[in-house]
């Protein structure tokens, strides 16, 4: 229950990323640096890991579930998700390489997309990858990136409607996308910033890589707006 767009620049790019969970959920804790990672992330405290974060090379990833296939996999012992991005900022120089050789039967299904360090409007793209709990595939998405546990289909063209209809698709500006991210429509669930009465959009993250690192973080749920920057190594 995430949406995630970016916007590619000349010197670097923006990402921006809606938390949506369970009203009952704990709320997570902002970002702070680990200086043994060198990555800026917020911390979900049930599975203790985290959904998006950024490394001090300027290298960025993001996960969402993949509720589509969840709902066809048995239920089992599985290991958190969140744990998933804190391993591969351990192996950030050869990120895609360990992605490939983990052990994902661990996981119930996701979608991960790679923002590399060196990605600008000129050079490289990011990189996006599916879980369906038997096979990893790297695909081609159009934005919006989105998910959501409640009737996807009809959710994702509500969400790719407003986005058209906000959103210049080829040189999409900042404001556009935190407008985007920020629209809510008549039927709360299929909005952006989502609403239902189960569940809700708690957090929204915008990251900028430029010369340097920033990570916005707006807890929805506080009020709080915190941010954390460091320069790129």
């Amino acid at each position: 229950m995430c949406t995630l767009t970016y916007r590619l620049t000349e010197i670097g790019y923006e990402l921006f990323f809606n938390r949506d969970e369970q009203r009952s959920r704990s709320q997570a804790l902002p970002p702070e640096i680990n200086q043994n990672l060198k990555a800026s992330y917020p911390i979900d405290p049930i599975g203790k890991g985290t959904w998006l974060a950024v490394h001090e090379s300027g290298l960025s990833i993001a996960l969402l579930n993949y509720y589509q296939a969840q709902k066809k996999t048995i239920i089992g012992e599985f290991v958190s998700r969140g744990e998933i991005i804190l391993k591969l900022l351990k192996h950030t120089g050869n990120i895609f390489e360990v992605l490939r050789k983990m052990q994902l039967s661990d996981y119930q299904p996701f979608q991960l997309v790679i923002f590399p360090p060196d990605l600008t409007l000129q050079n490289n793209k990011p990189r996006s990858f599916q879980w369906d709990g038997h096979c990893l595939a790297e695909l081609q998405q159009t934005l919006p990136i989105t998910s959501s546990g409640v009737d996807y289909p009809e959710v994702y063209q509500a969400r790719k409607k407003t986005f058209k209809k906000m959103v210049t698709a080829n040189n999409p500006t900042a404001k556009q996308l935190l407008d985007f991210h920020q629209s809510q429509q008549g039927d709360g669930k299929l909005s952006v910033k989502m609403w239902r009465e189960d569940a809700k959009t708690v957090s929204f993250s915008r990251i900028s890589v430029t010369d340097k690192v920033e990570f916005e973080y707006n807890d929805h749920l506080n009020g709080q707006r915190c941010l954390s920057s460091f320069s790129r190594a």
